[in-house]
């Protein structure tokens, strides 16, 4: 268990690292992985990172989980008020909960979540074998 463990929390850490540099390093990747693959990653990053903390929660429901905390914090971005602002003027705030409201990042969290559920799939198969 703790293997798997470690194994998702990995994966969550290298997630977050890709969702970084597509914001950091966007020589390294396509326009398009410029413009989306930052919140497809993000998303997806933390499927891996519930995974890690409910090793023994069917992966179908952590990844409805995801997609939902995905869209609820999106949705948290219409609201403008000064405690809210003041935390996303924070660089961790931004990270965390982002600046503003686009349907094209709930589609990427969407895509993101859908990517990480199925190699958490091909991954649970492989801890199965073991």
């Amino acid at each position: 268990m703790l293997k798997k463990r470690v194994f998702y929390f990995l994966l969550f850490v290298f997630f977050l690292w890709l969702a970084l540099a597509t914001r950091n390093h966007k020589s390294w990747f396509h326009p398009v992985v410029v413009e989306y693959g930052g919140d497809v990653f993000w998303a997806g990053g933390f499927l891996f990172f519930l995974r890690a903390i409910f090793a023994k929660t069917n992966l179908w429901k952590l990844a409805c989980w995801n997609f939902a905390l995905g869209v609820l914090i999106e949705v948290s971005q219409l609201y403008h008020g000064s405690v809210a602002m003041a935390v996303r003027s924070t660089r961790i705030g931004k990270l965390l909960f982002g600046l503003g409201f686009l349907w094209s990042d709930i589609i990427c969290y969407a895509v993101g979540t859908l990517l990480c559920w199925l190699i958490a799939i091909a991954a649970e198969q492989y801890f199965r074998k073991q």
